[in-house]
């Protein structure tokens, strides 16, 4: 079987969880399939919005990267959902390569006319929902004053929302009525040549054309997998067929894990972050909830991340934490030391403040580390309360500090959360459940003899 992943990016140059997730369902796949990966590179950085292609290998996977630069492009705003070059390129690429099923987990990066592509060549496709892309721009459903937002209900919540901290809106705002404001920045949004102009380059645009392209291309996926119930229920809601739309956990490589299971020998409690250094990821609500841990308390903060990606909140964290020998930023590490970091971790903090379902939380529990997280639909989908682990409010530094605190008093809390662990899902498992619906897309049983050889498509 020859099957395309798509995505936004692919390691080793990029490292996230969708990185992470796509990473391993080409490494299983390229077992006894031909696979073949296709990502962008270079996305804000190429000299040009037209692509230069370059072949590589990751882990004895074939990857083509796409070299482009999304700020260059006539139609800043238009390409980032509808990317013309993207098509084209898919139409010869697709042709050549003639792979049996598109799997995409991502589209942020090449648009949605990936799936326009695939779709007019006939070709399955699969699309595994890692993030909230389809219904937010900014990907994340959090508004620009950092409040929860319930899906895209109209051109202009959407367009005030991303243009919230651009002049463009602050200056006619701090002078004008909001409707006139409104009116203004609507009329223009279906015009490239002003919308691709500083202040509004890739915030603003045809938000109707947005809404619209991307529906039809949902409509264009022939099967849709979500690891979380409540990315599920907003994707219905937004029009995809219940029947088309599953939900299914993430899978893990879990042989990482063998012989990670038993905590180092220590003489405090260890809580831990692992992810980006961002503000939706909360590092800055777990250094404060830490700090009121009385100083006395044998317990220390072990912080995971790269303080360089947001540097001035790299900076904020640093400014958080000091005076207090506890907290240690232990700056980044290669995913295949992950058992090691997480075993020298009594329990991993997960203090999100957006609708996140981070692989880090089943990489935990693969650990025997029960997790603290944020209470929010995805990773309270994930966390059990007081069975794996602990739950609190959003943004809520103290009642995170009494969940800490918590663990410190009782030191059998611990030990109980380890026992209500369940065994994770694994990659094997998700895999097979892939392979059902590839299997029912192309309307024939899979081959599982040895892989084919792999075709020579040349670099459209």
């Amino acid at each position: 079987m020859r099957i395309l992943i798509i995505t936004h990016f692919f390691p080793p140059g990029h490292i996230g969880g969708t990185e992470t997730l796509t990473a391993a369902i080409a490494e299983s796949l390229n077992q006894h399939h031909d696979v073949q990966v296709l990502c962008a590179e270079n996305w804000d950085t190429a000299p040009s919005h037209e692509i230069q292609a370059t072949d590589d290998h990751y882990q004895n996977i074939p990857v083509r990267r796409l070299h482009f630069n999304w700020q260059k492009a006539p139609d800043v705003f238009g390409y980032l959902y509808n990317n013309p070059e993207v098509e084209r390129y898919l139409d010869q690429y697709l042709a050549e390569l003639q792979p049996d099923i598109v799997h995409i987990t991502s589209c942020y990066s090449l648009s949605a006319s990936v799936i326009t592509a695939a779709h007019k060549a006939g070709i399955p496709i699969v699309l595994t929902a890692t993030d909230f892309w389809f219904l937010c721009a900014r990907n994340t459903l959090l508004q620009r004053d950092g409040s929860l937002c319930s899906g895209p209900e109209s051109a202009w919540k959407c367009a005030k929302c991303n243009l919230a901290q651009s002049k463009a809106y602050h200056w006619p705002r701090a002078v004008l009525p909001e409707t006139i404001v409104k009116t203004g920045l609507m009329s223009i949004a279906p015009f490239p040549v002003i919308t691709r102009q500083r202040g509004f380059r890739g915030l603003h645009g045809n938000w109707e054309g947005r809404f619209e392209y991307l529906r039809e291309a949902l409509q264009k996926v022939d099967q849709i997998v979500t690891a979380s119930s409540f990315l599920r229920s907003l994707l219905i809601d937004y029009g995809v067929e219940e029947s088309r739309i599953e939900f299914s956990a993430y899978g893990l490589d879990t042989r990482w894990a063998e012989g990670f299971q038993t905590k180092t020998p220590s003489d405090k409690l260890r809580f831990g972050f692992i992810g980006q250094l961002i503000p939706i990821k909360g590092p800055d609500i777990l250094i404060r909830a830490f700090r009121e841990l009385d100083p006395s308390v044998p317990a220390e903060l072990l912080i995971y991340g790269d303080s360089n990606k947001n540097p001035e909140y790299g900076q904020q964290l640093a400014q958080l934490a000091e005076g207090d020998p506890r907290i240690k930023f232990m700056g980044t590490f290669p995913y295949d030391e992950i058992g090691r970091v997480l075993t020298a971790m009594d329990v991993m903090v997960a203090p999100s403040t957006w609708y996140d379902f981070p692989l880090v939380i089943p990489s935990a529990f693969a650990t025997n580390t029960p997790v603290i997280a944020t209470d929010m639909a995805g990773m309270n989908e994930l966390v059990r309360d007081e069975v794996d682990g602990l739950l609190f409010p959003r943004h809520d530094v103290a009642a995170l500090a009494r969940q800490l605190q918590r663990l410190v008093d009782d030191p059998t809390l611990v030990p109980c959360l380890q026992q209500g662990i369940q065994p994770v899902k694994t990659i094997e498992q998700m895999m097979d459940f892939y392979l059902e619906i590839y299997t029912e897309l192309k309307g024939r049983a899979f081959d599982v003899s040895p892989p084919q050889k792999p075709v020579n498509v040349s670099k459209v």
